[in-house]
């Protein structure tokens, strides 16, 4: 049996494999970069006297934290890739238009990691084009919905509102529209899939899969403490 009903095992794997890489790409550049890179020497200083660690640990936790950066900036993508695998679904990859279409739905997405991925002007540039994709005449999008997927939302919450962002130009909010909406990652996930629980299935898989790729695995006691760290982003 499939590990999951809405993603074939070798797509999944794809999608995993690449995000590994990603990560190996980041280590690989922090390590080659580190010294071109201008380190903040007060911050360094500070940080090697009240974090309580020698000049090595340091070296090693900034080399760690500026991996971090490109592996977070991954897992957007990493998302992006596995919704644009489930039938029905097509991954625009680098298009200037979304990332994600679903032309018998008539759907479209845009997939952020975060809720705090966008600034306030992203945002509102972003409900621009969103609006002209789905209300310009000339648009092969016309009438479509379009989302704005944040997949770790704020405070555990789940919804699926119009998207009305602040127009600091205009000092109001974007106007209302039913077909452009902000979703939560595992309300979007259900919608997608058709599976209420998609999000969690995966979470809950892809410990499997990152084992079977990189041959490391995670023991019970830390599937726990990141388990925790899911429960506290969606809820129970």
């Amino acid at each position: 049996m499939p590990l999951l009903n809405f993603i074939s095992d070798d797509d999944l794997n794809e999608c995993v494999k690449h995000m590994i890489s990603a990560a190996k790409e980041g280590r690989e550049k922090a390590d080659m970069e580190f010294e071109r890179n201008t380190i903040d020497p007060f911050s360094t200083l500070f940080e090697i006297a009240f974090m309580d660690c020698n000049k090595d640990e340091w070296l090693r936790a900034e080399k760690r934290r500026q991996t971090q950066k490109s592996l977070v900036n991954a897992i957007g993508e990493f998302h992006q890739n596995v919704l644009g695998k489930i039938n029905g679904w097509t991954d625009l990859k680098t298009s200037n238009q979304v990332d994600l279409v679903n032309y018998h739905k008539k759907v479209l997405a845009e997939v952020k990691n975060k809720h705090n991925t966008l600034k306030a002007s992203d945002q509102v540039n972003l409900y621009k084009r969103l609006s002209e994709l789905v209300s310009k005449k000339s648009s092969i999008f016309k009438d479509y919905v379009a989302y704005y997927v944040v997949i770790v939302p704020k405070n555990a919450k789940a919804y699926n509102v119009p998207f009305t962002p602040s127009d600091n130009s205009t000092g109001s909010k974007c106007v209302a529209d039913d077909n452009i909406r902000r979703i939560d990652g595992r309300s979007f996930y259900a919608i997608a899939t058709g599976e209420e629980y998609a999000l969690d299935m995966m979470f809950a898989a892809l410990p499997k899969v990152i084992s079977s790729s990189t041959g490391h695995k995670l023991n019970a006691s830390d599937l726990k403490f990141v388990s925790k760290f899911y429960s506290k982003a969606y809820g129970k």
